[in-house]
């Protein structure tokens, strides 16, 4: 192969082989590779929720690299997370009695005679066992990208994978509490044999009312969290298994770039091949006034399309719709300005009563004041 017609011949018949070299790339840490899953995951979040940036609605210092790998690896056949620190599993009592509601009358697990209104006792249970937690299962730092889902409600597929990857970034035991009680909630409200567990609310409805304030609320709580949260669990519930579930593609988007920086690379003589990634572009800038409208009109259109939600609802009575209007007019005042922007605006919502005064009065009332005059007594 070294003689001179051999390299005469094929470099006829393929031209000049140019010299090449192998370059091993270095190896990827487990620390490497988690943050390759936060980036990429981050940045995929932020494409499919249409923003310029998450620093409108997420906190990115607060995002476990660690929790995202171990919710996407650390699960078991049925899909629910398996966690490392047993002590923060549920009680197998709590188990028992979700199982016993979600699969039907028969309370095997339990191992003790049932009786008239059981169920209801086991219901209450489980209320008040996930009512007693400091912190809802969607997490306070979580609140507002969660809240920005609800903008692609009405893209169903959007707001499915949205919610599929913010449900990566939350701490493994939540996520796990969370898989286990929204398909309990589902599971109960499609489950025919059971006894109905209240009087005058539909099953379905009192899974979001028992349930809505532990798996997300703000920390200053306040009525308008109500609203957001029941909207958004009666999505989880109807989509929860492909919500709760590892989203494929980004899965194989993410390992197919860990192994492609791990490859072994072919270096031609006078290739620029060194540089392993393009170099970074950067962003264009824009003045403070774009800045300010594009922050007020993309993190807070779900917040009012809430709004115009309260206006027009008209189940609710003038009262509460006030005190509604007036808790989110304190909470978000920006979105409550666009909407009212003017007392006068405000007023056409709620028109007063002219109250008709009595005929008696008005009439007393145009009379000029007459001063009273003593009169003197003759005798006769």
């Amino acid at each position: 192969q070294n003689s001179e017609m051999w390299y005469k011949r094929h470099s006829i018949a393929i031209g000049e082989v140019p010299a090449c070299k192998l370059v091993f790339r270095r190896e990827l840490t487990q620390t490497n590779i988690e943050e390759i899953w936060k980036s990429m995951t981050l940045a995929r979040l932020q494409k499919v929720l249409g923003l310029d940036s998450l620093d409108e609605v997420l906190d990115i210092k607060l995002v476990n690299s660690k929790h995202i790998v171990q919710n996407v690896y650390n699960v078991n056949k049925q899909g629910i997370v398996t966690l490392e620190d047993k002590s923060k599993e549920l009680p197998h009592w709590i188990l028992s009695a979700m199982k016993c509601l979600a699969n039907g009358p028969s309370c095997s697990d339990l191992k003790q005679p049932t009786y008239s209104g059981f169920e209801r006792d086991v219901f209450k249970t489980i209320v008040d066992y996930f009512g007693q937690m400091k912190e809802p299962l969607l997490t306070f730092h979580f609140f507002d990208i969660f809240v920005s889902v609800l903008g692609l409600l009405q893209k169903p597929s959007k707001a499915v994978e949205a919610l599929q990857i913010s449900c990566l970034l939350l701490p493994p035991e939540n996520r796990k509490r969370l898989q286990l009680l929204v398909r309990m909630m589902a599971r109960i409200s499609l489950n025919q044999d059971l006894p109905p567990l209240s009087e005058s609310v539909r099953t379905r409805t009192l899974m979001v009312q028992a349930f809505s304030r532990c798996i997300l609320c703000s920390k200053d709580e306040i009525d308008l969290d109500e609203l957001l949260a029941a909207k958004l669990v009666s999505f989880l519930m109807d989509n929860y298994q492909e919500i709760l579930s590892v989203p494929s593609a980004l899965k194989s988007s993410i390992e197919d770039h860990v192994v492609h920086l791990q490859r072994v690379q072919i270096k031609y003589a006078g290739a620029d091949s060194d540089v392993p990634l393009p170099p970074p572009s950067f962003c264009h800038q824009i003045s403070a006034g774009e800045f300010e409208y594009q922050m007020a009109t993309g993190s807070q259109e779900p917040l009012a399309a809430l709004l115009e939600e309260i206006v027009m609802n008209k189940e609710i009575s003038v009262k509460d719709k006030k005190k509604k209007l007036f808790h989110f007019q304190k909470s978000y005042p920006e979105v409550y300005r666009v909407r009212f922007p003017t007392p006068e605006t405000e007023a056409m919502l709620f028109p007063e009563k002219t109250k008709q005064k009595p005929p008696l009065l008005m009439w007393a009332l145009k009379k000029p004041f007459q001063p009273f005059h003593r009169t003197r007594s003759f005798r006769m």
